[in-house]
């Protein structure tokens, strides 16, 4: 029989699931607030975790297998999620017993809608007594089978096709299932990159990046470690500290950050400056400036002025030696750290069209705000050619002074990170 502490876990997995299903909620907040509880204990929070992350990543598969054994009409919600919550456990999670999964599944059931027990009992063990046939997926079209076999909506595969080629896509399609990383970059405003890479890296398991400065990969959670609360490091991923690495704005320059939450990107420019120098970070969202604000302080930055507003207020500023337009965007870069991206993707374009016309108004703002011969990046965390590619290649028509120095789109699989597009662009100096 199952101790107290797992049936109180998975409780709490199912309440945010339900949350992030039915409500569109971020997985990655209500995460962040069972990493700060405590009292739950360490082995605890790794069970909400795993039940969480591993059922919003492969809810279109679970629910494709469910289907198979339920009248998905007459089945309510919530008893789906249960019984999704079961069956990833049973298909991924080979160091829980099958009677145990099953019984914690049809407990659950109970409090939640006992009529329903029954059911959940019935289908689990129907799933036990087909496995492994229960899991195939009969599907003709191959493009589709393969989407369902990794819990990836067909219509974000087609539109990443479209962009890149199916070869690229079907590699976004299984690298999206892949257990993120623990990234972190080392604070060089605190501490040596070396001397801490060697004092920690049997602790923590720490491996460096050789191709991305200051990062390291940590094989155990460090969030909750004195190197963090210190500052001396922080996390970050690999493709995000790429950003800053390539706008390399240098010492004593002014430097406009568009878009600084959560201020990663934005503590690792003031990094790279050493804390001289002026950077103006503005913040449209005023729920996120104290995360800023807390990020900033802990870090020891002291070259930032932080400003909550929309960024088109830069455009009256002195203009800019080195900008930085990391531009809101759809997102479909970081599915392996918030796969609910996947579960709320849109098929009308209404959305994608709002972010279009906010990246092509912030870039303008971004040319306006740049001095001749300065240097800018145009970043976004999606694999979207519409929102990367073809918007550069827009805005180098109406802008023909400007010119593309370097130009990268991460896939994520490459490097195991997040996809990102990163484009460093020159502005002409005067005549």
């Amino acid at each position: 029989m199952m101790n107290q502490k797992n049936s109180n876990s998975r409780q709490i997995a199912f309440e945010i699931l339900k949350k992030i299903i039915l409500k569109g909620s971020f997985s990655n907040i209500l995460l962040n607030d069972v990493a700060q509880n405590k009292d739950l204990d360490q082995k605890e929070k790794n069970l909400i975790f795993v039940l969480v992350h591993g059922v919003v990543t492969w809810k279109i598969f679970l629910e494709y297998t469910t289907n198979k054994l339920i009248n998905k009409k007459k089945t309510p919600y919530e008893i789906q999620i249960i019984i999704w919550m079961a069956l990833y456990q049973l298909h991924f999670m080979d160091n829980i017993p099958q009677y145990a999964i099953v019984n914690e599944a049809v407990n659950l059931a109970k409090e939640v809608n006992p009529r329903f027990s029954g059911l959940v009992n019935g289908v689990l063990k129907n799933v036990i007594r087909q496995t492994p046939e229960i899991y195939e997926v009969n599907e003709k079209n191959e493009e589709k089978k393969y989407c369902l076999e990794y819990g990836f909506p067909f219509l974000l595969y087609k539109l990443i096709k479209e962009g890149y080629g199916e070869t690229e896509a079907k590699k976004v399609v299984k690298d999206s299932v892949k257990k993120p990383e623990i990234n972190l970059r080392v604070n060089t405003l605190k501490a040596d990159f070396d001397d801490l890479y060697n004092e920690y890296k049997t602790e923590y398991g720490l491996k460096k990046q050789p191709e991305i400065k200051d990062c390291l990969i940590s094989k155990k959670p460090i969030i909750a470690t004195d190197l963090y609360r210190d500052g001396k490091i922080t996390i970050q991923d690999k493709a995000s500290i790429l950003v800053g690495q390539t706008l390399n704005p240098s010492k004593d320059s002014r430097v406009l950050d568009m878009c600084s939450a959560p201020g990663g990107k934005l503590t690792n420019l003031a990094a790279i400056m050493d804390n001289t120098g002026y950077i103006k970070a503005f913040e449209l969202a005023k729920n996120r400036i104290g995360l800023i604000e807390q990020n900033i302080k802990r870090l020891g930055v002291t070259n930032v002025e932080l400003v909550n507003g929309n960024a088109n207020l830069a455009i009256k500023d002195e203009q800019y030696d080195y900008i930085l337009l990391d531009a809101p965007c759809s997102g479909f870069g970081v599915l392996k750290r918030k796969p609910e991206i996947k579960l709320n993707f849109q098929t009308n374009n209404d959305t994608i069209n709002t972010l279009y016309e906010t990246q092509k108004e912030l870039i303008e703002v971004a040319y306006q705000s740049l001095k001749p011969n300065g240097e800018m990046v145009y970043s976004t965390c999606t694999i979207n050619e519409s929102e990367n590619q073809a918007r550069i290649q827009e805005f180098l028509k109406d802008h023909p002074d400007m010119e593309i120095i370097s130009q990268t789109q991460l896939f994520g699989y490459e490097i195991d990170s997040d996809g990102f597009f990163i484009c460093k662009l020159k502005k002409e100096g005067i005549i």
